[in-house]
């Protein structure tokens, strides 16, 4: 009795792994790109240095992520990483209830639009490109200024993971 319970586990277990054979964590990425340089991130927003949000972002992803290894300068690398921001977008979406008048603004959305492209450092063909955003809800604090800091880093955070997943993924 104990035999056949083992050799049925044995079973079942070999037919629930086979159903996996081949599957990979990591996801495919475009033959022969390994590894990537970051050219200057453009800012055609009205908002002046987020780039430098996308920049920092975009470079913790790629390294975080690790299908792709990040290099200094395109001499090194097989694809340049060339990012456009093109909007930049912050409006309120509710309001406070002061007195029954709901007039003051107590919860943002900060959205930030871009464009990427993962061009070949060999033949200057474009491998892929990307138009996606990132955005964040965030909380009226102090002043708006400070508001607005502390939140762009999350956006940036979420463009740069939408973006990279767009040109690096290799769907086979």
């Amino acid at each position: 009795m104990k035999r056949r319970l083992y050799l049925l586990n044995s079973l079942a277990a070999a037919l629930l792994f086979s159903g996996c054979m081949g599957y990979q964590l990591d996801g495919a990425t475009h033959a022969n790109i390994h590894t990537v340089a970051m050219g200057p991130v453009i800012n055609n927003t009205t908002e002046s240095a987020i780039e430098l949000q996308v920049t920092h972002a975009m470079r913790e992803r790629i390294q975080f992520d690790g299908r792709v290894k990040l290099v200094n300068g395109p001499q090194q690398a097989d694809a340049v990483l060339e990012i456009t921001l093109t909007r930049y977008n912050m409006r309120p979406i509710a309001y406070k209830n002061e007195e029954d008048l709901r007039t003051t603004p107590d919860l943002y959305r900060l959205k930030v639009d871009g464009i990427a492209e993962l061009i070949n450092t060999k033949t200057g063909d474009i491998i892929s490109s990307s138009k996606t955003y990132g955005e964040v809800t965030f909380q009226f604090q102090s002043d708006l200024t400070t508001s607005k800091r502390s939140a762009l880093p999350k956006a940036a955070d979420e463009i740069a993971k939408f973006m990279l997943d767009d040109l690096i993924e290799a769907w086979k």
